[in-house]
């Protein structure tokens, strides 16, 4: 769980069950580095290579909840986006809000400030990962005037204001000529009328080429930033806006979410039938799995492998089908008190902490696959049920960031193709374990 997440569910959920999260989520850590796997087999200096005791038993049924939600991120819980241009598969924009223009600036040589009268040089500056999605081809970068007075957080009334006569800003870069950081000039005329006014400027970026293109922000490494010069006069320093909304006014907390924001055009499909579990997509699907394993199999044994096993479809996206996806499995950080499935699937954290880690896989592939648990089941024996419900999240390592989805079998599906789990253990002495 990063720092932004702890922050947004700090102002967003009830003070005990972030406090009970948090708790848990401490708990987590302390238990997954307190066991180091030493011995042979995979099994933990506690077995002491007792090879000759492992058992082996695949438990079907044991899954009493699997559900799929879309949307995610949330907003405010990301700051990295992902500009995709793939026609009516896959078109999402960002939307970028500075909403503190200054409209007075002060000269180093005078003791009053003066208003602003000209503006020169507006960029607007923001980080891309290159590591993500390698360019073939050129891309062109527009940039949009999208302030209205209407709800501005809703595509239908943020696209048609994506329209030439809106346009202040393109840049066309090569695809050797990305760098780290991109800066793209602004109509300097629009952005002096807006800081004259003491008005808003909202920025709406898209791109567009002759491929199927994708280009992502790092807003985590690098904040987007406004910067230009009021004044001819170089001794005038240049000013910096950074990212920042100020509305709704009434709610500073909400304001703040969507200082920075995806806004998906097209692609965003709904969640599946029910005998299918979905994986990323432009939607950001994540799927949400709850265990009922038995308590002897978590207490009374040395579990040294644990595989959730899962039955993978060709995807039902055909775009970008060939690329290959990460999957992380994500522990719940929620006690039995808390039921609510929308607040369960936003209080997860990082599998790395625990030693469950991403699985690559191709979306157009099918069969059998396996994600291993075990690391989380020997969480699960140190925390108790009461702090941690037996369930994982499922989702992509770069939500929202790519048309490809990954999609599995259900529990609704096939009986022979539904997920399960496959543990291996040692039997501990004096529980009269066969």
């Amino acid at each position: 769980m990063t720092k932004e997440e702890v922050f947004v569910l700090s102002n967003r959920l009830p003070n005990r069950i972030v406090r009970g999260a948090l708790g848990a989520f401490l708990v987590l850590v302390f238990v997954a580095c307190s066991e180091n796997l030493t011995g042979s087999l995979g099994c933990p200096e506690l077995c002491q290579d007792q090879s000759a005791l492992l058992r082996d038993t695949t438990l079907t049924g044991v899954l009493v909840v699997d559900t799929v939600v879309t949307g995610f991120p949330l907003p405010g819980t990301a700051r990295d986006f992902t500009l995709l241009s793939q026609g009516d598969t896959a078109d999402t924009r960002v939307v970028f809000r500075f909403d503190t223009l200054p409209n007075t600036f002060r000269h180093p040589n005078a003791v009053v400030d003066s208003s602003v009268t000209k503006v020169d040089s507006a960029l607007i500056r923001f980080s891309v990962d290159t590591s993500y999605g390698k360019l073939k081809a050129p891309i062109t970068v527009d940039a949009y005037d999208v302030d209205t007075t209407a709800a501005d957080t809703l595509p239908l009334a943020l696209v048609p204001l994506f329209r030439p006569d809106r346009l202040i800003g393109s840049a066309t870069f090569a695809s050797t000529s990305i760098t780290d950081t991109l800066q793209l000039s602004l109509d300097t005329a629009v952005v002096r009328a807006k800081a004259q006014a003491g008005a808003r400027l909202r920025v709406g970026l898209r791109i567009r080429g002759s491929t199927q293109d994708r280009l992502r922000i790092s807003g985590s490494n690098y904040t987007p930033r406004l910067t230009f010069r009021m004044s001819p006069d170089t001794l005038v320093p240049t000013d910096t806006v950074f990212v920042r909304s100020k509305t709704p006014a009434d709610d500073a907390t909400l304001a703040s979410l969507y200082a920075a924001y995806p806004v998906i055009v097209a692609g965003a499909l709904p969640a599946p039938t029910n005998d299918v579990l979905a994986v990323g997509g432009v939607a950001g699907a994540r799927t949400f799995l709850r265990f009922d394993v038995p308590s002897i199999l978590i207490d009374s044994v040395q579990v040294v492998r644990a595989s959730l096993l899962l039955q993978q479809l060709p995807s039902r996206v055909t775009a970008s089908s060939s690329d290959t996806i990460a999957m992380i499995a994500n522990p719940v950080l929620a006690g039995a008190q808390v039921t609510d499935l929308s607040i369960l699937l936003q209080l997860v954290g990082s599998g790395t902490l625990v030693g469950v880690d991403s699985v690559r896989m191709v979306p157009q592939d099918a069969g059998l696959r396996s994600i291993e648990l075990v690391n989380l089941f020997r969480v699960w024996r140190g925390v108790g049920e009461a702090n941690s419900i037996r369930a994982i999240v499922l989702r992509a390592k770069q939500e929202a960031s790519s048309a490809a989805e990954l999609d599995f079998v259900s529990n609704n599906g096939a009986l022979n193709q539904r997920p399960r789990l496959q543990i291996t253990y040692v039997p501990r002495r004096g529980f009269g374990l066969p």
